[in-house]
């Protein structure tokens, strides 16, 4: 019987060509990675094992996946090594390897004839939802009868006369789902038209505060502030209503 090579790994490596480096973009934000370059490659490492399967780690083209046994590196899926261990790489936070450059452009325009203006598409890749718009009706219904331990990891606010629940993993009740990408919730089906410039207009729309972007299917939006969230339990919840 075949040995699993991978039994027990609790990191893993990525391999891209650095003109491609543009495509790490998704991960930088990931604080457990840290990055190097060798020769013409950039070598990214701490890839946890529930991150391999990723959208984040999928989408990046042009890679290859190693894990590391004793002192060489095995390629995915392979059983023989491939790369002696990298012991004289200079490693760096990827947050600080690859530090969020501003275009020189403005928020609608990349040039005099082409627009840019922010967007959302269907998208084709999963994610997992992070927040769930429900009516306040339904609550009302749901969460007298609701165990307490169920209502734990779950934080709450009021918006539009609707309640905006966050959680993992969330209530099983009707409603608007979100998946988050960086600090913008996206109706689930949805993604940045521009992913690679998810920053940029982080950055343009939220300036100097950290505050949740709520986007609509139309690409509108409106900010909340983190501040409003609060803990949701059976007790705050009936003081509210």
């Amino acid at each position: 019987m075949e040995t699993d090579l991978t039994q027990g790994v609790t990191e893993y490596w990525l391999r891209l060509p650095s003109k491609y480096k543009e495509k790490l973009a998704q991960i930088r934000v990931w604080k457990s990675l840290r990055m190097a370059t060798d020769m013409d490659d950039i070598w990214v490492r701490g890839i946890a094992p529930h991150q391999l399967h990723s959208p984040e780690i999928r989408s990046i083209p042009f890679k290859k996946i190693y894990f590391q046994r004793d002192n060489a590196l095995f390629l995915l899926g392979g059983n023989l090594p491939e790369e002696r261990l990298k012991t004289s790489m200079l490693w760096s936070p990827i947050d600080k390897a690859l530090p969020v450059e501003t275009p020189e452009y403005n928020f609608n325009y990349f040039g005099v004839h082409e627009k840019i203006q922010f967007n959302i598409i269907p998208s084709t890749v999963e994610r997992t939802p992070k927040a769930q718009l429900v009516t306040l009706e339904t609550l009302d219904m749901v969460i007298p009868k609701m165990p307490a331990i169920r209502l734990q990891h779950i934080q709450w606010t009021i918006i539009n006369k609707k309640a905006l629940l966050f959680g993992a993993p969330l209530l099983s009740i009707p409603g608007k789902t979100y998946w988050q990408v960086q600090n913008f919730l996206l109706p689930t089906g949805y993604d940045l038209e521009y992913p690679e410039l998810s920053s940029y207009f982080n950055n343009i729309i939220n300036q100097n505060t950290n505050d949740y972007i709520i986007v609509n299917p139309d690409s509108t939006y409106f900010r909340l502030s983190q501040e409003n969230i609060k803990k949701l339990t059976i007790s705050g919840y009936r003081l509210s209503r």
